[in-house]
């Protein structure tokens, strides 16, 4: 029987609960007791992987956290932890002896491995296909293949769940390379793992954010901030800390969620035009003056972006932001008969989306000059 949403949602307090996976569990609950959860987490080093990372530690969790690159990287994860309970190993995605070390053991599997671009080298090396080429991974490997893979490794080790962090502007029809891929990626889970959870969140928001604190970062740099097709395509953004509690219910209720698709949006939606005021305004940004770009002249300057190693705006960033990005009626429709399509929100995870004018000022009053101190009277 499927928990009710407020059940679900006392699951989220930091209290002793049931294995999920019928492994025996100790303590009162929090970070000094055992959950009974051995967890894998794939791209834990991310934006969202680390507020992920920071729930299953505070509720006692097991994981093994793989990663590529330094292994300074993913020391701040540490902490999260009790003594005994993380476990980083060095994997490389195209190595599937490193990706079953890493699954080895674990009771679910969590990928939220993701690139908004695709990393490249200088000049061009040649592929184990023989061609040339200086992409080292492109958006195919990263959101199709890759998770492919490691959803049949985990279906040839035993996993009991499996979730896969998609995008809500997921789509075959979609003129972005990027959420093509995101859809391509869905389906080769769902055929290697059928009981596949597919997580779809919105932009996502939060103190670390590449979405906020870019529009901030820009507004620094710039007193004319450009506008693509006027600022009126809309998106909803959701709080990644949100979305975190999100996977931890969809964890602790796998049975019930098994083969579903979640669609995880804000409680708002903005156009990109309201967006930027808004960062303004928390920016306390002064003379600032909002000018709508034509589309192909920002196509011409993100062509060079592109050439660039780490590029600030790329041209499927531009048509990303030229297409809606929040949930449709057809959506709307989809959640209200959940019990017939399988696919749900936040309101069946018992979970309130956080709105994002309560908490942004916390981490944008730093492009303040000042800081917040400049609005408290007789501070100096």
């Amino acid at each position: 029987i499927r928990l009710t949403p407020k059940a679900i949602a006392a699951q989220l307090a930091l209290r002793k609960v049931p294995s999920p996976f019928g492994h025996p569990s100790y303590g009162k609950g929090g970070r000094q007791s055992n959950a009974g959860i051995t967890a894998a987490v794939f791209g834990s080093t991310g934006f969202l992987g680390r507020y992920l990372m920071g729930e299953l530690g505070m509720r006692g969790c097991k994981v093994f956290a793989p990663y590529r690159g330094c292994e300074m990287e993913g020391r701040h994860l540490k902490t999260n932890f009790d003594l005994g309970n993380l476990g980083q190993m060095p994997y490389s995605a195209r190595d599937e002896d490193s990706i079953r070390d890493s699954i080895r053991n674990s009771d679910i599997v969590i990928n939220c491995i993701g690139k908004y671009y695709e990393t490249k080298h200088l000049v061009p090396t040649r592929r184990a296909d023989g061609k040339l080429s200086n992409i080292n991974y492109d958006f195919d490997e990263v959101h199709t293949k890759i998770p492919a893979t490691i959803a049949r490794i985990a279906k040839e080790q035993g996993v009991k769940a499996f979730i896969h962090m998609s995008a809500l502007s997921a789509s075959p029809d979609s003129a972005s390379k990027w959420s093509r891929s995101k859809y391509a990626g869905e389906l080769a889970v769902k055929e290697q793992f059928p009981e596949a959870m597919i997580v779809r969140p919105a932009h996502f928001f939060g103190a670390e954010d590449l979405f906020l604190n870019w529009f901030a970062e820009m507004a620094q740099l710039l007193h004319f901030i450009p506008l693509v097709n006027s600022g009126e395509n809309l998106t909803q953004p959701v709080y990644a800390p949100d979305v975190a509690k999100a996977l931890i219910a969809l964890m602790y209720n796998w049975e019930d969620f098994q083969g579903s698709t979640i669609l995880l949006g804000g409680p708002q939606e903005y156009s990109y035009r309201e967006l930027i005021e808004f960062v303004l305004d928390m920016g306390a940004f002064q003379n600032r003056t909002l000018v709508s770009v034509p589309t192909p002249i920002i196509e011409m300057l993100c062509k060079f972006s592109d050439k660039t190693m780490n590029p600030y705006f790329t041209t499927d960033n531009l048509k990303q932001m030229l297409e809606d990005n929040v949930i449709t009626d057809d959506m709307n429709n989809l959640l209200k008969n959940s019990q017939q399509t399988n696919y749900y929100g936040f309101q069946d995870l018992g979970i309130e989306p956080t709105d994002m004018t309560q908490v942004c000022y916390d981490f944008l009053s730093r492009f303040r000059v000042g800081g917040h101190f400049r609005r408290i009277q007789g501070y100096h």
